[in-house]
């Protein structure tokens, strides 16, 4: 692995771009270069992204900053949501999966809308409550907007960049006191960083070596100006010449509401920890004016760092931010120490979003094949069914083919047309019907008919209308001449000895002359 020799650190504010370029030689020697450049901020066209752009991109080439391979932005920490969990576990692994379910209540947005960037923070120092927790963790987490993370890159690449990694402005103050620490300065353990902007304060209230707060006040040098210029009737411009001439005390009621936010921030803190804040360093564009350290040590009750605890005059106090981003641990280690380290408190949105972009590409590429896998399914699916149609259509024409052979062997091809298999099994059923009657297992039918038909009595002419042959019983319904013929017919049946139970019923006379309609019931005792 290259050890990293070079970084630059870029703060873009709202009326200043910002930049440190800090070098560290194999020797350990260590050189910091600041460059600055004014932004107009006169119009509200001043502060469109392309202009800022545009500031940015000659700002780069005029310092030769494009030349750096290793270059840090910030997002600010009003733009992320800043948590920080207490679990009963220390596994990376288990806290990267649960960590994004832990974040789920207490955001108030989608997680697939966020990315989401975490650092376990060391145990405390002093707290006889870690040592209790000892199995446990606690982890800062932050969850950025994506369309924030991508405005941000978006606005970058107007300008020409490709950020190395992305960090939070306040964390990036807490890296100058571990940078501080690593040099072996007397940093304290308990401060709150005050970095005072142009347009608003970014805070970072530190715990036992821990980042615990991290916040922005919308508050900054610009609501000064234009108090006074408000007050006393100057310009813009004029009043901010004279904020520069004047002490912070006299100015006291216009910095009131930074104070009262601060004074909130500290007592919610201490109130939580149970703990006391000792020490504040105020910096910042507005740590320039005139005692402003010292005035707002003394309001909220803190003492101001100096050379005695590492914040000597080459400290970067107005340059805190670009110079926190430009020693971002993950980029540049400390020295003699090439691999970072799990007290590397820092944050890489880039990388977070680089890893949610590489899933969604992952993402999209499975939904591709399975796609182009679902169609072709889909076209195998329809051959397969394609080919077994065919098949069973050419399959159905063979038997029916088959079956018109057979028909026309055994009915003829003079057969009026129509369904052969419904024409084949109402010839079958006719066949069976006719079969069932005349091959009767129980009785000879044909020789019963034939004795019945001799037993008529000669002479008597008898038309029969129906006769109905059930097992060994006769029906006979016919017609003749008179009710003698009738009762002649009636006498022959009873007086053969092959037939018993002879009876004559609905005996009438018919429609026609000498019509006599009658219903004879014979019992074939044997033949």
């Amino acid at each position: 692995m290259a050890i990293v020799t070079e970084c630059v650190g870029l703060d873009i504010g709202q009326t200043a771009i910002k930049a440190v370029r800090f070098r560290r030689r194999l020797s350990g020697r260590e050189a910091t270069d600041y460059f600055y450049r004014p932004l107009p901020f006169t119009k509200p066209d001043d502060l469109s992204p392309a202009r800022r752009a545009k500031a940015l991109r000659s700002f780069l080439w005029q310092h030769g900053l494009y030349a750096t391979d290793r270059l840090v932005t910030a997002i600010p920490c009003h733009d992320l949501f800043v948590r920080t969990l207490s679990l009963p576990f220390k596994d990376v692994t288990k806290l990267t999966q649960v960590i994004p379910f832990e974040m789920e209540n207490l955001v108030p947005m989608p997680l697939e809308e966020l990315a989401i960037g975490s650092v376990i923070l060391p145990p405390a120092r002093f707290s006889n409550e870690s040592l209790n927790n000892h199995k446990g963790s606690e982890v800062l987490v932050t969850a950025a907007p994506k369309d924030k993370v991508a405005e941000h890159l978006q606005f970058l690449a107007q300008a020409d960049i490709e950020p190395s990694a992305i960090n939070i402005d306040a964390l990036a103050l807490f890296s100058v006191t571990q940078y501080l620490r690593g040099e072996y300065q007397d940093v304290p353990d308990n401060l709150i960083i005050i970095d005072i902007g142009a347009s608003k304060t970014t805070v970072c209230l530190i715990h036992d070596r821990r980042p615990v707060v991290l916040r922005t006040i919308f508050w900054g040098g610009n609501h000064l100006t234009q108090a006074l210029a408000a007050r006393q009737g100057w310009t813009f411009a004029e009043a901010e010449r004279q904020k520069r001439t004047l002490p912070v005390d006299q100015m006291a009621p216009w910095v009131e509401p930074l104070v009262r936010e601060l004074y909130i921030t500290i007592q919610a803190f201490e109130g939580t920890q149970r703990s006391r804040l000792t020490y504040c360093w105020v910096s910042g564009g507005g740590a320039k004016l005139r005692e402003m350290a010292s005035f707002v040590a003394h309001q909220l009750g803190l003492s101001a760092v100096g050379p005695r605890q590492g914040f000597g005059p080459d400290s970067p106090r107005a340059f805190s931010i670009a110079f926190g981003l430009a020693i971002h641990p993950k980029l540049v280690r400390p020295r003699w120490r090439f691999t970072s380290s799990s007290a590397d408190l820092a944050l890489d949105f880039k990388t977070v979003c680089g890893e949610d972009r590489a899933k969604s590409k992952v993402s999209q590429s499975d939904m591709r094949l399975a796609v182009v896998g679902a169609l072709l399914i889909g076209l195998l699916a329809i051959a397969d069914f394609a080919i077994h149609f065919v098949l069973q259509h050419k399959r159905v024409a063979n038997l029916k083919t088959t079956l018109q052979v057979r028909y026309e062997q055994v009915f003829g091809t003079t057969v009026a047309p129509g369904d052969e298999l419904d024409q084949a099994r109402y010839r079958i059923a006719a066949l069976d019907k006719t079969l069932a009657i005349l091959n009767s297992s129980q009785h000879k039918v044909l020789p019963a008919l034939s004795t019945f038909v001799k037993q008529l009595p000669p002479g008597v002419p008898v038309k029969v209308r129906e006769l109905t042959v059930d097992r060994g019983t006769i029906l006979l319904e016919g017609e003749t001449t008179s009710f003698e013929a009738v009762e002649k017919i009636k006498q022959a049946f009873a007086t053969s000895h092959h037939f018993e139970d002879v009876s004559v019923s609905e005996t009438r006379v018919g429609a026609a002359p000498n019509q006599v309609v009658f219903r004879l019931t014979v019992t074939v005792v044997h033949l």
